[in-house]
This record gives C-alpha cells, sequence and structure tokens, in this order.
C-alpha cells in the first residue's frame, strides 16, 4: 500500500502533464462479493484520464460517479500496466477453495485486450497490481468529481 501511495504522490508531483494514451487505452477493475463484507466495485480508467467508479456493496461512494484524473496520474498508472506486459498472465487463477472475491482485470492498448480472472493462487505481481489500481480507485473525490490531486 505505502508503495503505491508512493507512486501516486510521484506521479502527482513531476512529468510531462500532458496524456501520454489514447482514450481507447483502458483498464477496468471489477471486484465481485464474497459470503462476508467484501467490497463489491467497478472502477475504469481510459487513456485521456476519463473514470468511471460503479459502487455495489460495502464501499463508498455507493452507485455510478465519473471524474477525470491528471494526465500524471494516468500516465503512471498505464506505464505500470504496459511495463508488467499483462499479456504474458494467464487467463483465469483459481482452485477449488470457497469464499474468496473475485478480480476481474481487462486491459485494452493498441487493438489488443487482456482479460484476467484473480481468484486464487495468481502471481505476485498481479495483486500488487490490484493494489495499486485500488488505491487510485478508492482515493477521495468521486462525489465531487475531482481526481484526488486537486484536493486539498
Amino acid at each position: 500500500m505505502l508503495a503505491s501511495a508512493f507512486l501516486l504522490f510521484t506521479a502527482q508531483k513531476c512529468g510531462s502533464g500532458k496524456y501520454e494514451y489514447e482514450p481507447t487505452t483502458s483498464i477496468e477493475i471489477a471486484k465481485t462479493g464474497c459470503f462476508g463484507q467484501c467490497p463489491t466495485y467497478v472502477f475504469s480508467l481510459k487513456g485521456d484520464g476519463s473514470a468511471t467508479f460503479n459502487g455495489r456493496r460495502f464501499v463508498e461512494p455507493e452507485g455510478e460517479h465519473h471524474r477525470t484524473y491528471s494526465a500524471d496520474t494516468t500516465n503512471m498508472v498505464f506505464s505500470r500496466l504496459i511495463e508488467a506486459d499483462l499479456y504474458q498472465y494467464e487467463r483465469e487463477y483459481t482452485d477449488n477453495v470457497t469464499d474468496l472475491p473475485t478480480t476481474y482485470l481487462t486491459f485494452e492498448h493498441e487493438g489488443k485486450q487482456k482479460k484476467i480472472k484473480l481468484y486464487y493462487g495468481y502471481p505476485e505481481e498481479l495483486g500488487t497490481i490490484v493494489e495499486q489500481l485500488q488505491e487510485v480507485a478508492l482515493t477521495k473525490g468521486w462525489m465531487e468529481g475531482k481526481a484526488p490531486e486537486e484536493e486539498k
């Protein structure tokens, strides 16, 4: 968590200020429920910084909300995803285990799409990517439509 907070902070303080990715480049993280109080939501971010958060259960805010992230934050997220080469991973990581939330990652870039189902037994790097995306997704400002770097 600290590493991702540092990356988010660093992205806000330095960079070109220009979006380096097309709006067709996108990442979506969808978290499903469990038998307990697991946060359930869908977060998507496009290369132009436009983002949507749809909070379903056990997460704030609930409902659909939109905002735009800065170029620096957006570029940091997509640079990290491209560096991780999501295309190298299996489409599904699952096992005969019950009561875990499922995470779906859907990444689109340069006409290629990769969808990954993460339930159990996925590589640590994918877990880190999910944590970093959650850090961006669950920041304050959805109700106001502001990106986190705009809040003071």
